[in-house]
């Protein structure tokens, strides 16, 4: 059985958008434009994620990205138990 959903319309709008925006931030892309590596989208398979930043070579940036890219599931989860 699933869980009354007492919020107002207007709240869960709102949390859809935060987790849209949450998940949207290319952390990938963004660590690798830092670190002068070049355009991740035309390296390897093309993909932003960190099986393709470390095609760049650079296993740093490669780390960076697998652990913010968790990050925001992380964040996400922890922000639904704080809304209760």
């Amino acid at each position: 059985m699933l869980p009354e959903i007492t919020s107002s319309v207007p709240v869960l709008i709102l949390w859809a958008v935060l987790g849209y925006l949450l998940g949207s931030i290319p952390f990938g892309l963004l660590l690798t434009r830092a670190m002068n590596l070049g355009d991740l989208r035309s390296i390897g398979s093309g993909n932003i994620g960190a099986t393709n930043v470390l095609r760049t070579g650079n296993k740093a940036a490669a780390a960076g990205t697998l652990i913010l890219d968790g990050g925001k599931g992380a964040v996400a989860v922890l922000l639904a138990r704080l809304a209760g």
